[in-house]
């Protein structure tokens, strides 16, 4: 909002009369609902209920949240709906037998990859991997790649993970933990993406190459919203949030959750965790935010507002 409509919003509630329809940030004002035309004397505007102006905005939001959720539920339900076996090459799919099949598809692209490696593992990783695999992703590092990893969350108290995590932060690379299940793939530039194959068993070997566009971009998506619930994990420790920063981002998803209308038991499911946890969460932020436990309504207000819904 320019500081035109600023100013005079502070003058028209302080009590002045508006006639001016060219007055500097009048159209502003209109345009946010702020104020609003005296349906008696069309010349004159007024100051709306703040409060009225402010909860429309907001469901406005929502309804655009929940629109964008259900066009990517819809994307997942497409994806769900491919064939069993695609063959190589076909609509940019293509069947991965084997994990030898898996791992020699993905080293060919990492050989070619330009910018990024993105990877999320939702079972704990053996140690004589973790250190298997940790010269090539040094090497992708001094290549000048990002590199960023999800990791289950009992994979802080391993050995092999923790080793890992120390040496690639070192080098800048970025490592975080998740609680509950989440989607498994390695993301390789906008080109590659390699997933779990969920038309089987979780304990199958099987997965899909995935090289069309659409469902690259599905994947980055998908990575990103699992990489912004996740922790920090820096040398094997959860990374300190600025001291200024009363959320985390598990507190950031349940508040995101909840603005766009989802139950608190909905929101556990999707986080993986239980409702007991989600609330233990919650109380602890009432308490950090000084405010009464389970006053949603003062929570939301405060939520809409503040910059730390922008946090990752």
């Amino acid at each position: 909002m320019s500081q035109d409509a600023l100013s005079l919003y502070r003058r028209m509630v302080q009590g002045e009369l508006t006639q001016r329809s060219d007055e500097p940030g009048l159209q502003d004002l209109l345009d946010s609902s702020l104020i609003v035309r005296n349906i008696f004397e069309t010349d004159l505007y007024l100051v709306a209920d703040p409060f009225q102006v402010w909860r429309y905005h907001v469901n406005r939001e929502r309804q655009g949240l929940a629109e964008s959720l259900a066009r990517m539920e819809a994307i997942e339900a497409l994806f769900a709906t491919l064939p069993a076996r695609v063959e190589a090459g076909e609509s940019g799919v293509s069947f991965l037998a084997s994990k030898d099949d898996a791992n020699a598809e993905i080293i060919k692209a990492l050989e070619r990859a330009r910018f990024r490696v993105f990877t999320s593992h939702h079972m704990v990783r053996p140690k004589k991997a973790m250190e298997d695999s940790l010269p090539r992703d040094l090497e992708l590092i001094e290549r000048g790649l990002a590199l960023r990893t999800i990791f289950v969350a009992e994979s802080r108290g391993r050995d092999g993970e923790a080793m890992w995590a120390t040496e690639v932060t070192r080098r800048g690379a970025e490592v975080r933990t998740l609680q509950g299940n989440f989607r498994r793939m390695v993301l390789i530039d906008d080109a590659f993406v390699v997933l779990g194959d969920y038309t089987r068993p979780a304990s199958a070997k099987t997965g899909w190459k995935v090289e069309h566009d659409g469902m690259l971009a599905f994947a980055a998506a998908v990575f990103e919203d699992q990489w912004r619930r996740a922790e920090p994990w820096m040398g094997g420790e959860l990374g300190e949030a600025p001291t200024e920063t009363v959320t985390t981002p598990m507190t950031r998803s349940i508040l995101s959750g909840l603005s766009r209308g989802r139950t608190q038991a909905s929101i556990a499911n999707e986080l993986g965790v239980s409702t007991r946890t989600l609330t233990n969460h919650l109380t602890r932020l009432y308490e950090q935010l000084g405010f009464e436990p389970g006053d949603q309504f003062r929570l939301g207000r405060w939520w809409a507002t503040s910059e730390e819904r922008h946090l990752g």
